[in-house]
């Protein structure tokens, strides 16, 4: 779902900040826009796969370090069994019972920086995949923050790790810089998923078929995704409502 909203809001972009960028899938794709790109990922020898793959690019830049609400060192904890995708700052929870093919048995040292304390340009179109940490990386941003203008993030509705952000800490944070929540997407199954934010101040976007799109997504995704398990009708739209209430 990435690059599609991408391309819907291309003209308001001038650059996009990934946090959590791993081996660079994405790179493909954020190249063809021909705009600013800005990777961060603090896992050391994934980090040696990204410079090979952004190396003589022009307009990206690499950071081997996360991203968080304080300057700090800790440890990451690595996964095993999916490329280090489920790595984390913090510790595994209820993951380990979603997803039991995939451990954690290592870690390794790294750096935490604030977003605010780094002289770096910041453009407008961020992304976070960071497990968890979602919240702490929009602390570190700072005023800064004030200059983005869409959101594409991993959310959890449950603690997979402990003390993971929340979707609804995620919302409430960022009301406070006008940002809506106009789509989001759940594995219903592993309590974790995406959501795209775009700020309400931006010229030129009609909000009213923004919230259209919002209800779509919610309604349909989970329709769609236990259609196939063929659930009872009445205990469907019991669902879809609850989901309404809480998301």
């Amino acid at each position: 779902m990435l690059p599609n909203f991408i391309d819907q809001f291309i003209k308001e972009i001038n650059g996009i900040i990934h946090v959590g960028a791993h081996r660079g899938q994405e790179v493909r794709k954020y190249i063809e826009y021909n705009k600013k790109v800005v990777l961060f990922e603090p896992q050391k020898e994934i980090f040696a796969d990204l410079i090979k793959k952004v190396d003589n690019l022009n307009n990206i830049n690499c950071y081997n370090f996360a991203l968080g609400s304080k300057n700090e060192i800790s440890r990451l904890n690595k996964s095993k069994g999916n490329d280090g995708l489920s790595s984390s700052i913090l510790t595994p929870k209820l993951h380990l019972v979603t997803q039991p093919d995939i451990s954690f048995e290592d870690s390794e040292e790294v750096e935490i920086k604030r977003f605010d304390s780094l002289e770096i340009e910041t453009l407008n179109f961020l992304t976070l995949d960071v497990q968890g940490l979602e919240l702490e990386v929009l602390k570190g941003f700072g005023r800064e923050l004030e200059n983005v203008n869409f959101i594409f993030t991993e959310i959890n509705t449950k603690y997979l790790y402990k003390n993971n952000a929340l979707v609804s800490e995620i919302d409430e944070y960022l009301n406070k810089y006008n940002f809506v929540r106009i789509y989001t997407n759940i594995d219903c199954f592993n309590y974790f998923g995406d959501a795209f934010y775009v700020k309400t101040n931006i010229k030129n976007i009609n909000f009213n078929m923004l919230n259209k799109i919002k209800n779509y997504f919610n309604i349909t995704n989970t329709y769609l995704h236990f259609k196939k398990i063929k659930y009872p009708k009445r205990l469907l739209k019991n669902l879809i409502k609850n989901l309404r209430t809480n998301f």
